[in-house]
């Protein structure tokens, strides 16, 4: 929020690009989230909690009527965190927690859970459009490489 009040100050263009998020708790992958655990550190006793947290879980879709019920096969959970606990937005967040250094020479990036702003500042209209462009080419691509497109 300083950095936004400061551009004002500075009588800079300011434009933000928000990303809301919610249904990427549904994409999280993860096999790359466990990559993105070890290279933080969380390795040993606590990463194989973790993984078997996500693993060996399934699901399956329940359309129930009056008169029928219908089931579909159980399938295997490949994607997604836990909602409606509190290790699946922490687990989210590190999961998206490299997204600021994709940014970073070109936006400041705010991180909230499932909600995503990105703050673009200039002094100039060319440099302005230019950065946006490429912030937005830099988190098409993140979003892309860790399939939450």
């Amino acid at each position: 929020m300083h950095e936004i009040l400061s551009a004002i100050n500075d009588k800079l263009i300011i434009g933000g690009i928000f990303c809301e998020l919610s249904k990427a708790f549904d994409c999280v992958n993860h096999r790359i989230l466990l990559l993105k655990l070890e290279y933080y550190g969380i390795r040993g006793t606590f990463r194989a909690l973790i993984d078997s947290y996500l693993k060996e879980s399934y699901q399956r879709v329940a359309i129930k009527n009056k008169t029928d019920n219908y089931y579909s096969n159980w399938e295997l959970v490949k994607h997604s965190v836990p909602q409606g606990c509190i290790l699946g937005p922490l687990l989210f967040l590190l999961y998206i927690n490299d997204l600021p250094e994709v940014t970073a020479k070109n936006a400041k990036l705010l991180l909230c859970a499932d909600d995503t702003s990105l703050i673009v500042t200039s002094s100039s209209p060319t440099e302005f459009a230019t950065k946006l462009n490429d912030v937005l080419a830099e988190v098409q691509e993140w979003f892309k490489s860790n399939l939450l497109f």
